[in-house]
């Protein structure tokens, strides 16, 4: 479903997973990326603009693995954002980080909790895969989304999930029962 917003915004919505993407940009820069949870998975999209935004984003959308980096608009956030968001963009696909080695990372190791909420107000969660990003001993900690879309994403990244409610965590790679942390 393509929205316009104003002349120069375009959004387009799509089931993917455990709910549904919208992705909004401004000319070829992608300005917000939304998840939302919804009972139902898989869709029907076709982009109309085939802009090589539009065809990453569709790739994407269509469950490819998330390409290590996009184009997307980050004048509106702040040097910490920026830093703490390039660095959790470089996380591979099958692999993770903790909040505390990503805090290490930017060069603020006491920061973890303030990782945490950059993470959490991420503007380009698939995009930005802030999925990647576990507490201590690889528990599940929260998603903008919801947890069913961290798990979800994890999972197709080939990630086993264990545990019952607030202590999921990574089990490791699915069929080698290791996992690389960081």
């Amino acid at each position: 479903m393509k929205k316009a917003l104003n002349a120069k915004d375009t959004a387009r919505t799509c089931r993917l997973g455990p709910g549904t993407v919208t992705v909004r940009w401004t000319k070829d820069k992608v300005s917000a990326v939304a998840l939302e949870p919804c009972p139902t998975s898989g869709f029907a999209y076709k982009p109309r603009c085939h802009s090589p935004l539009a065809r990453s984003l569709t790739r994407v959308l269509a469950g490819a693995p998330v390409p290590q980096r996009l184009h997307v608009d980050a004048g509106r956030l702040s040097p910490f954002q920026r830093r703490v968001l390039g660095r959790c963009a470089g996380i591979r696909p099958g692999e993770v980080m903790t909040y505390g080695e990503l805090a290490r990372a930017v060069g603020s190791p006491r920061a973890a909790r303030a990782v945490g909420q950059v993470l959490a107000h991420n503007p380009f969660p698939l995009l930005i895969p802030c999925h990647r990003v576990v507490g201590t001993g690889r528990r599940l900690t929260g998603f903008r989304g919801g947890l069913a879309w961290k798990e979800y994403l994890l999972a197709h990244e080939g990630w086993q999930v264990v545990g019952e409610a607030a202590k999921r965590r990574l089990a490791g790679k699915a069929g080698t029962g290791r996992g690389r942390a960081g």
